[in-house]
């Protein structure tokens, strides 16, 4: 199990302290996911691995103390479950908009660590030039948005090639550092965890800290 800030988490703290008022949005707001995989998440994600189909919710943040006086910036945020399932992961993001997921589709890249060709069940739209995850691995689209075919540049935001890749795989929108194509695409801290089975209306209050060490 893995808590951790993201490559773009990284960039939205430093972008928060820029100016006295920044652009950059809080990143407070939660959603959860499936990760059936059983994956671990890494600094290098952009995405959740299957967030689920509840809606994002927006937390409440303070300012607390762990070691020094206001070392933690601490996010607390209730979410219900709309219907049965298992709870394995956990992310902190600046947008309540979920990125459109597409699945992968026979060919390609499925488990291969060198194919540049991303089959998908149906169009898939993230816009060339921008970045979609396939469990652990962070790809760069090229071409083909738009279509059930898209050319990918792997192993992208330090990630690393994978041939685990399979059919059914979800595959998700996000942005790494330099990057804001992706609507809701910018994950500040990605965690995984053992599954929590969940009943429908059943919730789950997660407290977030990140502490500044």
């Amino acid at each position: 199990m893995a808590t951790v800030v993201t490559r773009k988490g990284k960039e939205i703290i430093a972008a928060r302290l820029i100016g006295a008022t920044p652009t950059q949005v809080e990143p407070k707001v939660s959603a959860w996911g499936l990760n059936p995989a059983g994956l671990t998440a890494a600094a290098t994600d952009v995405a959740m691995f299957d967030e689920s189909a509840e809606a994002r919710v927006s937390g409440t943040s303070s300012q607390t103390t762990t070691t020094n006086a206001n070392d933690t910036y601490q996010l607390v945020a209730l979410m219900t479950s709309t219907a049965a399932r298992t709870i394995t992961e956990f992310g902190a993001f600046d947008s309540t908009t979920q990125p459109n997921v597409g699945a992968v589709a026979a060919g390609g890249v499925v488990g291969s660590n060198s194919n540049t060709t991303l089959n998908t069940a149906a169009a898939f739209s993230p816009g060339n030039n921008n970045y979609v995850q396939i469990r652990t691995e962070v790809m760069k689209v090229t071409a083909g948005s738009g279509t059930t075919a898209l050319t990918v540049t792997r192993a992208q935001n330090g990630s690393s090639a994978i041939s685990t890749i399979a059919v059914a795989d979800v595959v998700t929108p996000g942005n790494p550092p330099g990057q804001t194509g992706i609507s809701g695409g910018d994950m500040f801290v990605h965690a995984d965890f053992a599954g929590i089975v969940l009943n429908s209306g059943d919730s789950i209050q997660f407290t977030l800290s990140v502490q500044v060490t």
